[in-house]
């Protein structure tokens, strides 16, 4: 954590080496960012590949696109939010449970449980 701490001494802290990591700038670097968090696995399981890979671009650009979002702070919402991988990860696995489980893609259901749920959950 970047808190000070009484518990370290200064003398160590001035003595170590310090690593940061930034979040990527950018949609396109936040775009690669999402997708580096998925192997093929997902959709070469998925009985719809096609349809897997298209809504899984779909989720991930909507990801990047909320994660740039945060460089506006809480302009246009109450509060600034933590919208990290997990929120994507869960995503996915309700995607692939729900691409798997109906003949049919279920888009109003994907679109709620998405974007009012999952993303939009954290709004206040």
């Amino acid at each position: 954590a970047s808190d000070p701490s009484e518990k370290i001494p200064i003398g160590i802290l001035q003595r170590c080496i310090k690593l940061t990591s930034e979040p990527p700038q950018g949609l396109k670097q936040n775009l690669v960012r999402a997708f580096k968090h998925f192997s093929d696995e997902p959709w070469e399981n998925s009985s719809k590949q096609q349809e897997f890979k298209g809504i899984l671009f779909a989720l991930c650009f909507f990801h990047a696109c909320i994660v740039e979002r945060k460089k506006f702070g809480a302009q246009g919402w109450n509060r600034p939010y933590p919208f990290n991988p997990g929120d994507l990860t869960t995503c996915v696995d309700v995607l692939a449970n729900n691409l798997e489980d109906r003949a049919k893609i279920p888009w109003e259901d994907l679109r709620y449980v998405f974007g009012e749920i999952m993303y939009g959950g954290h709004i206040t």
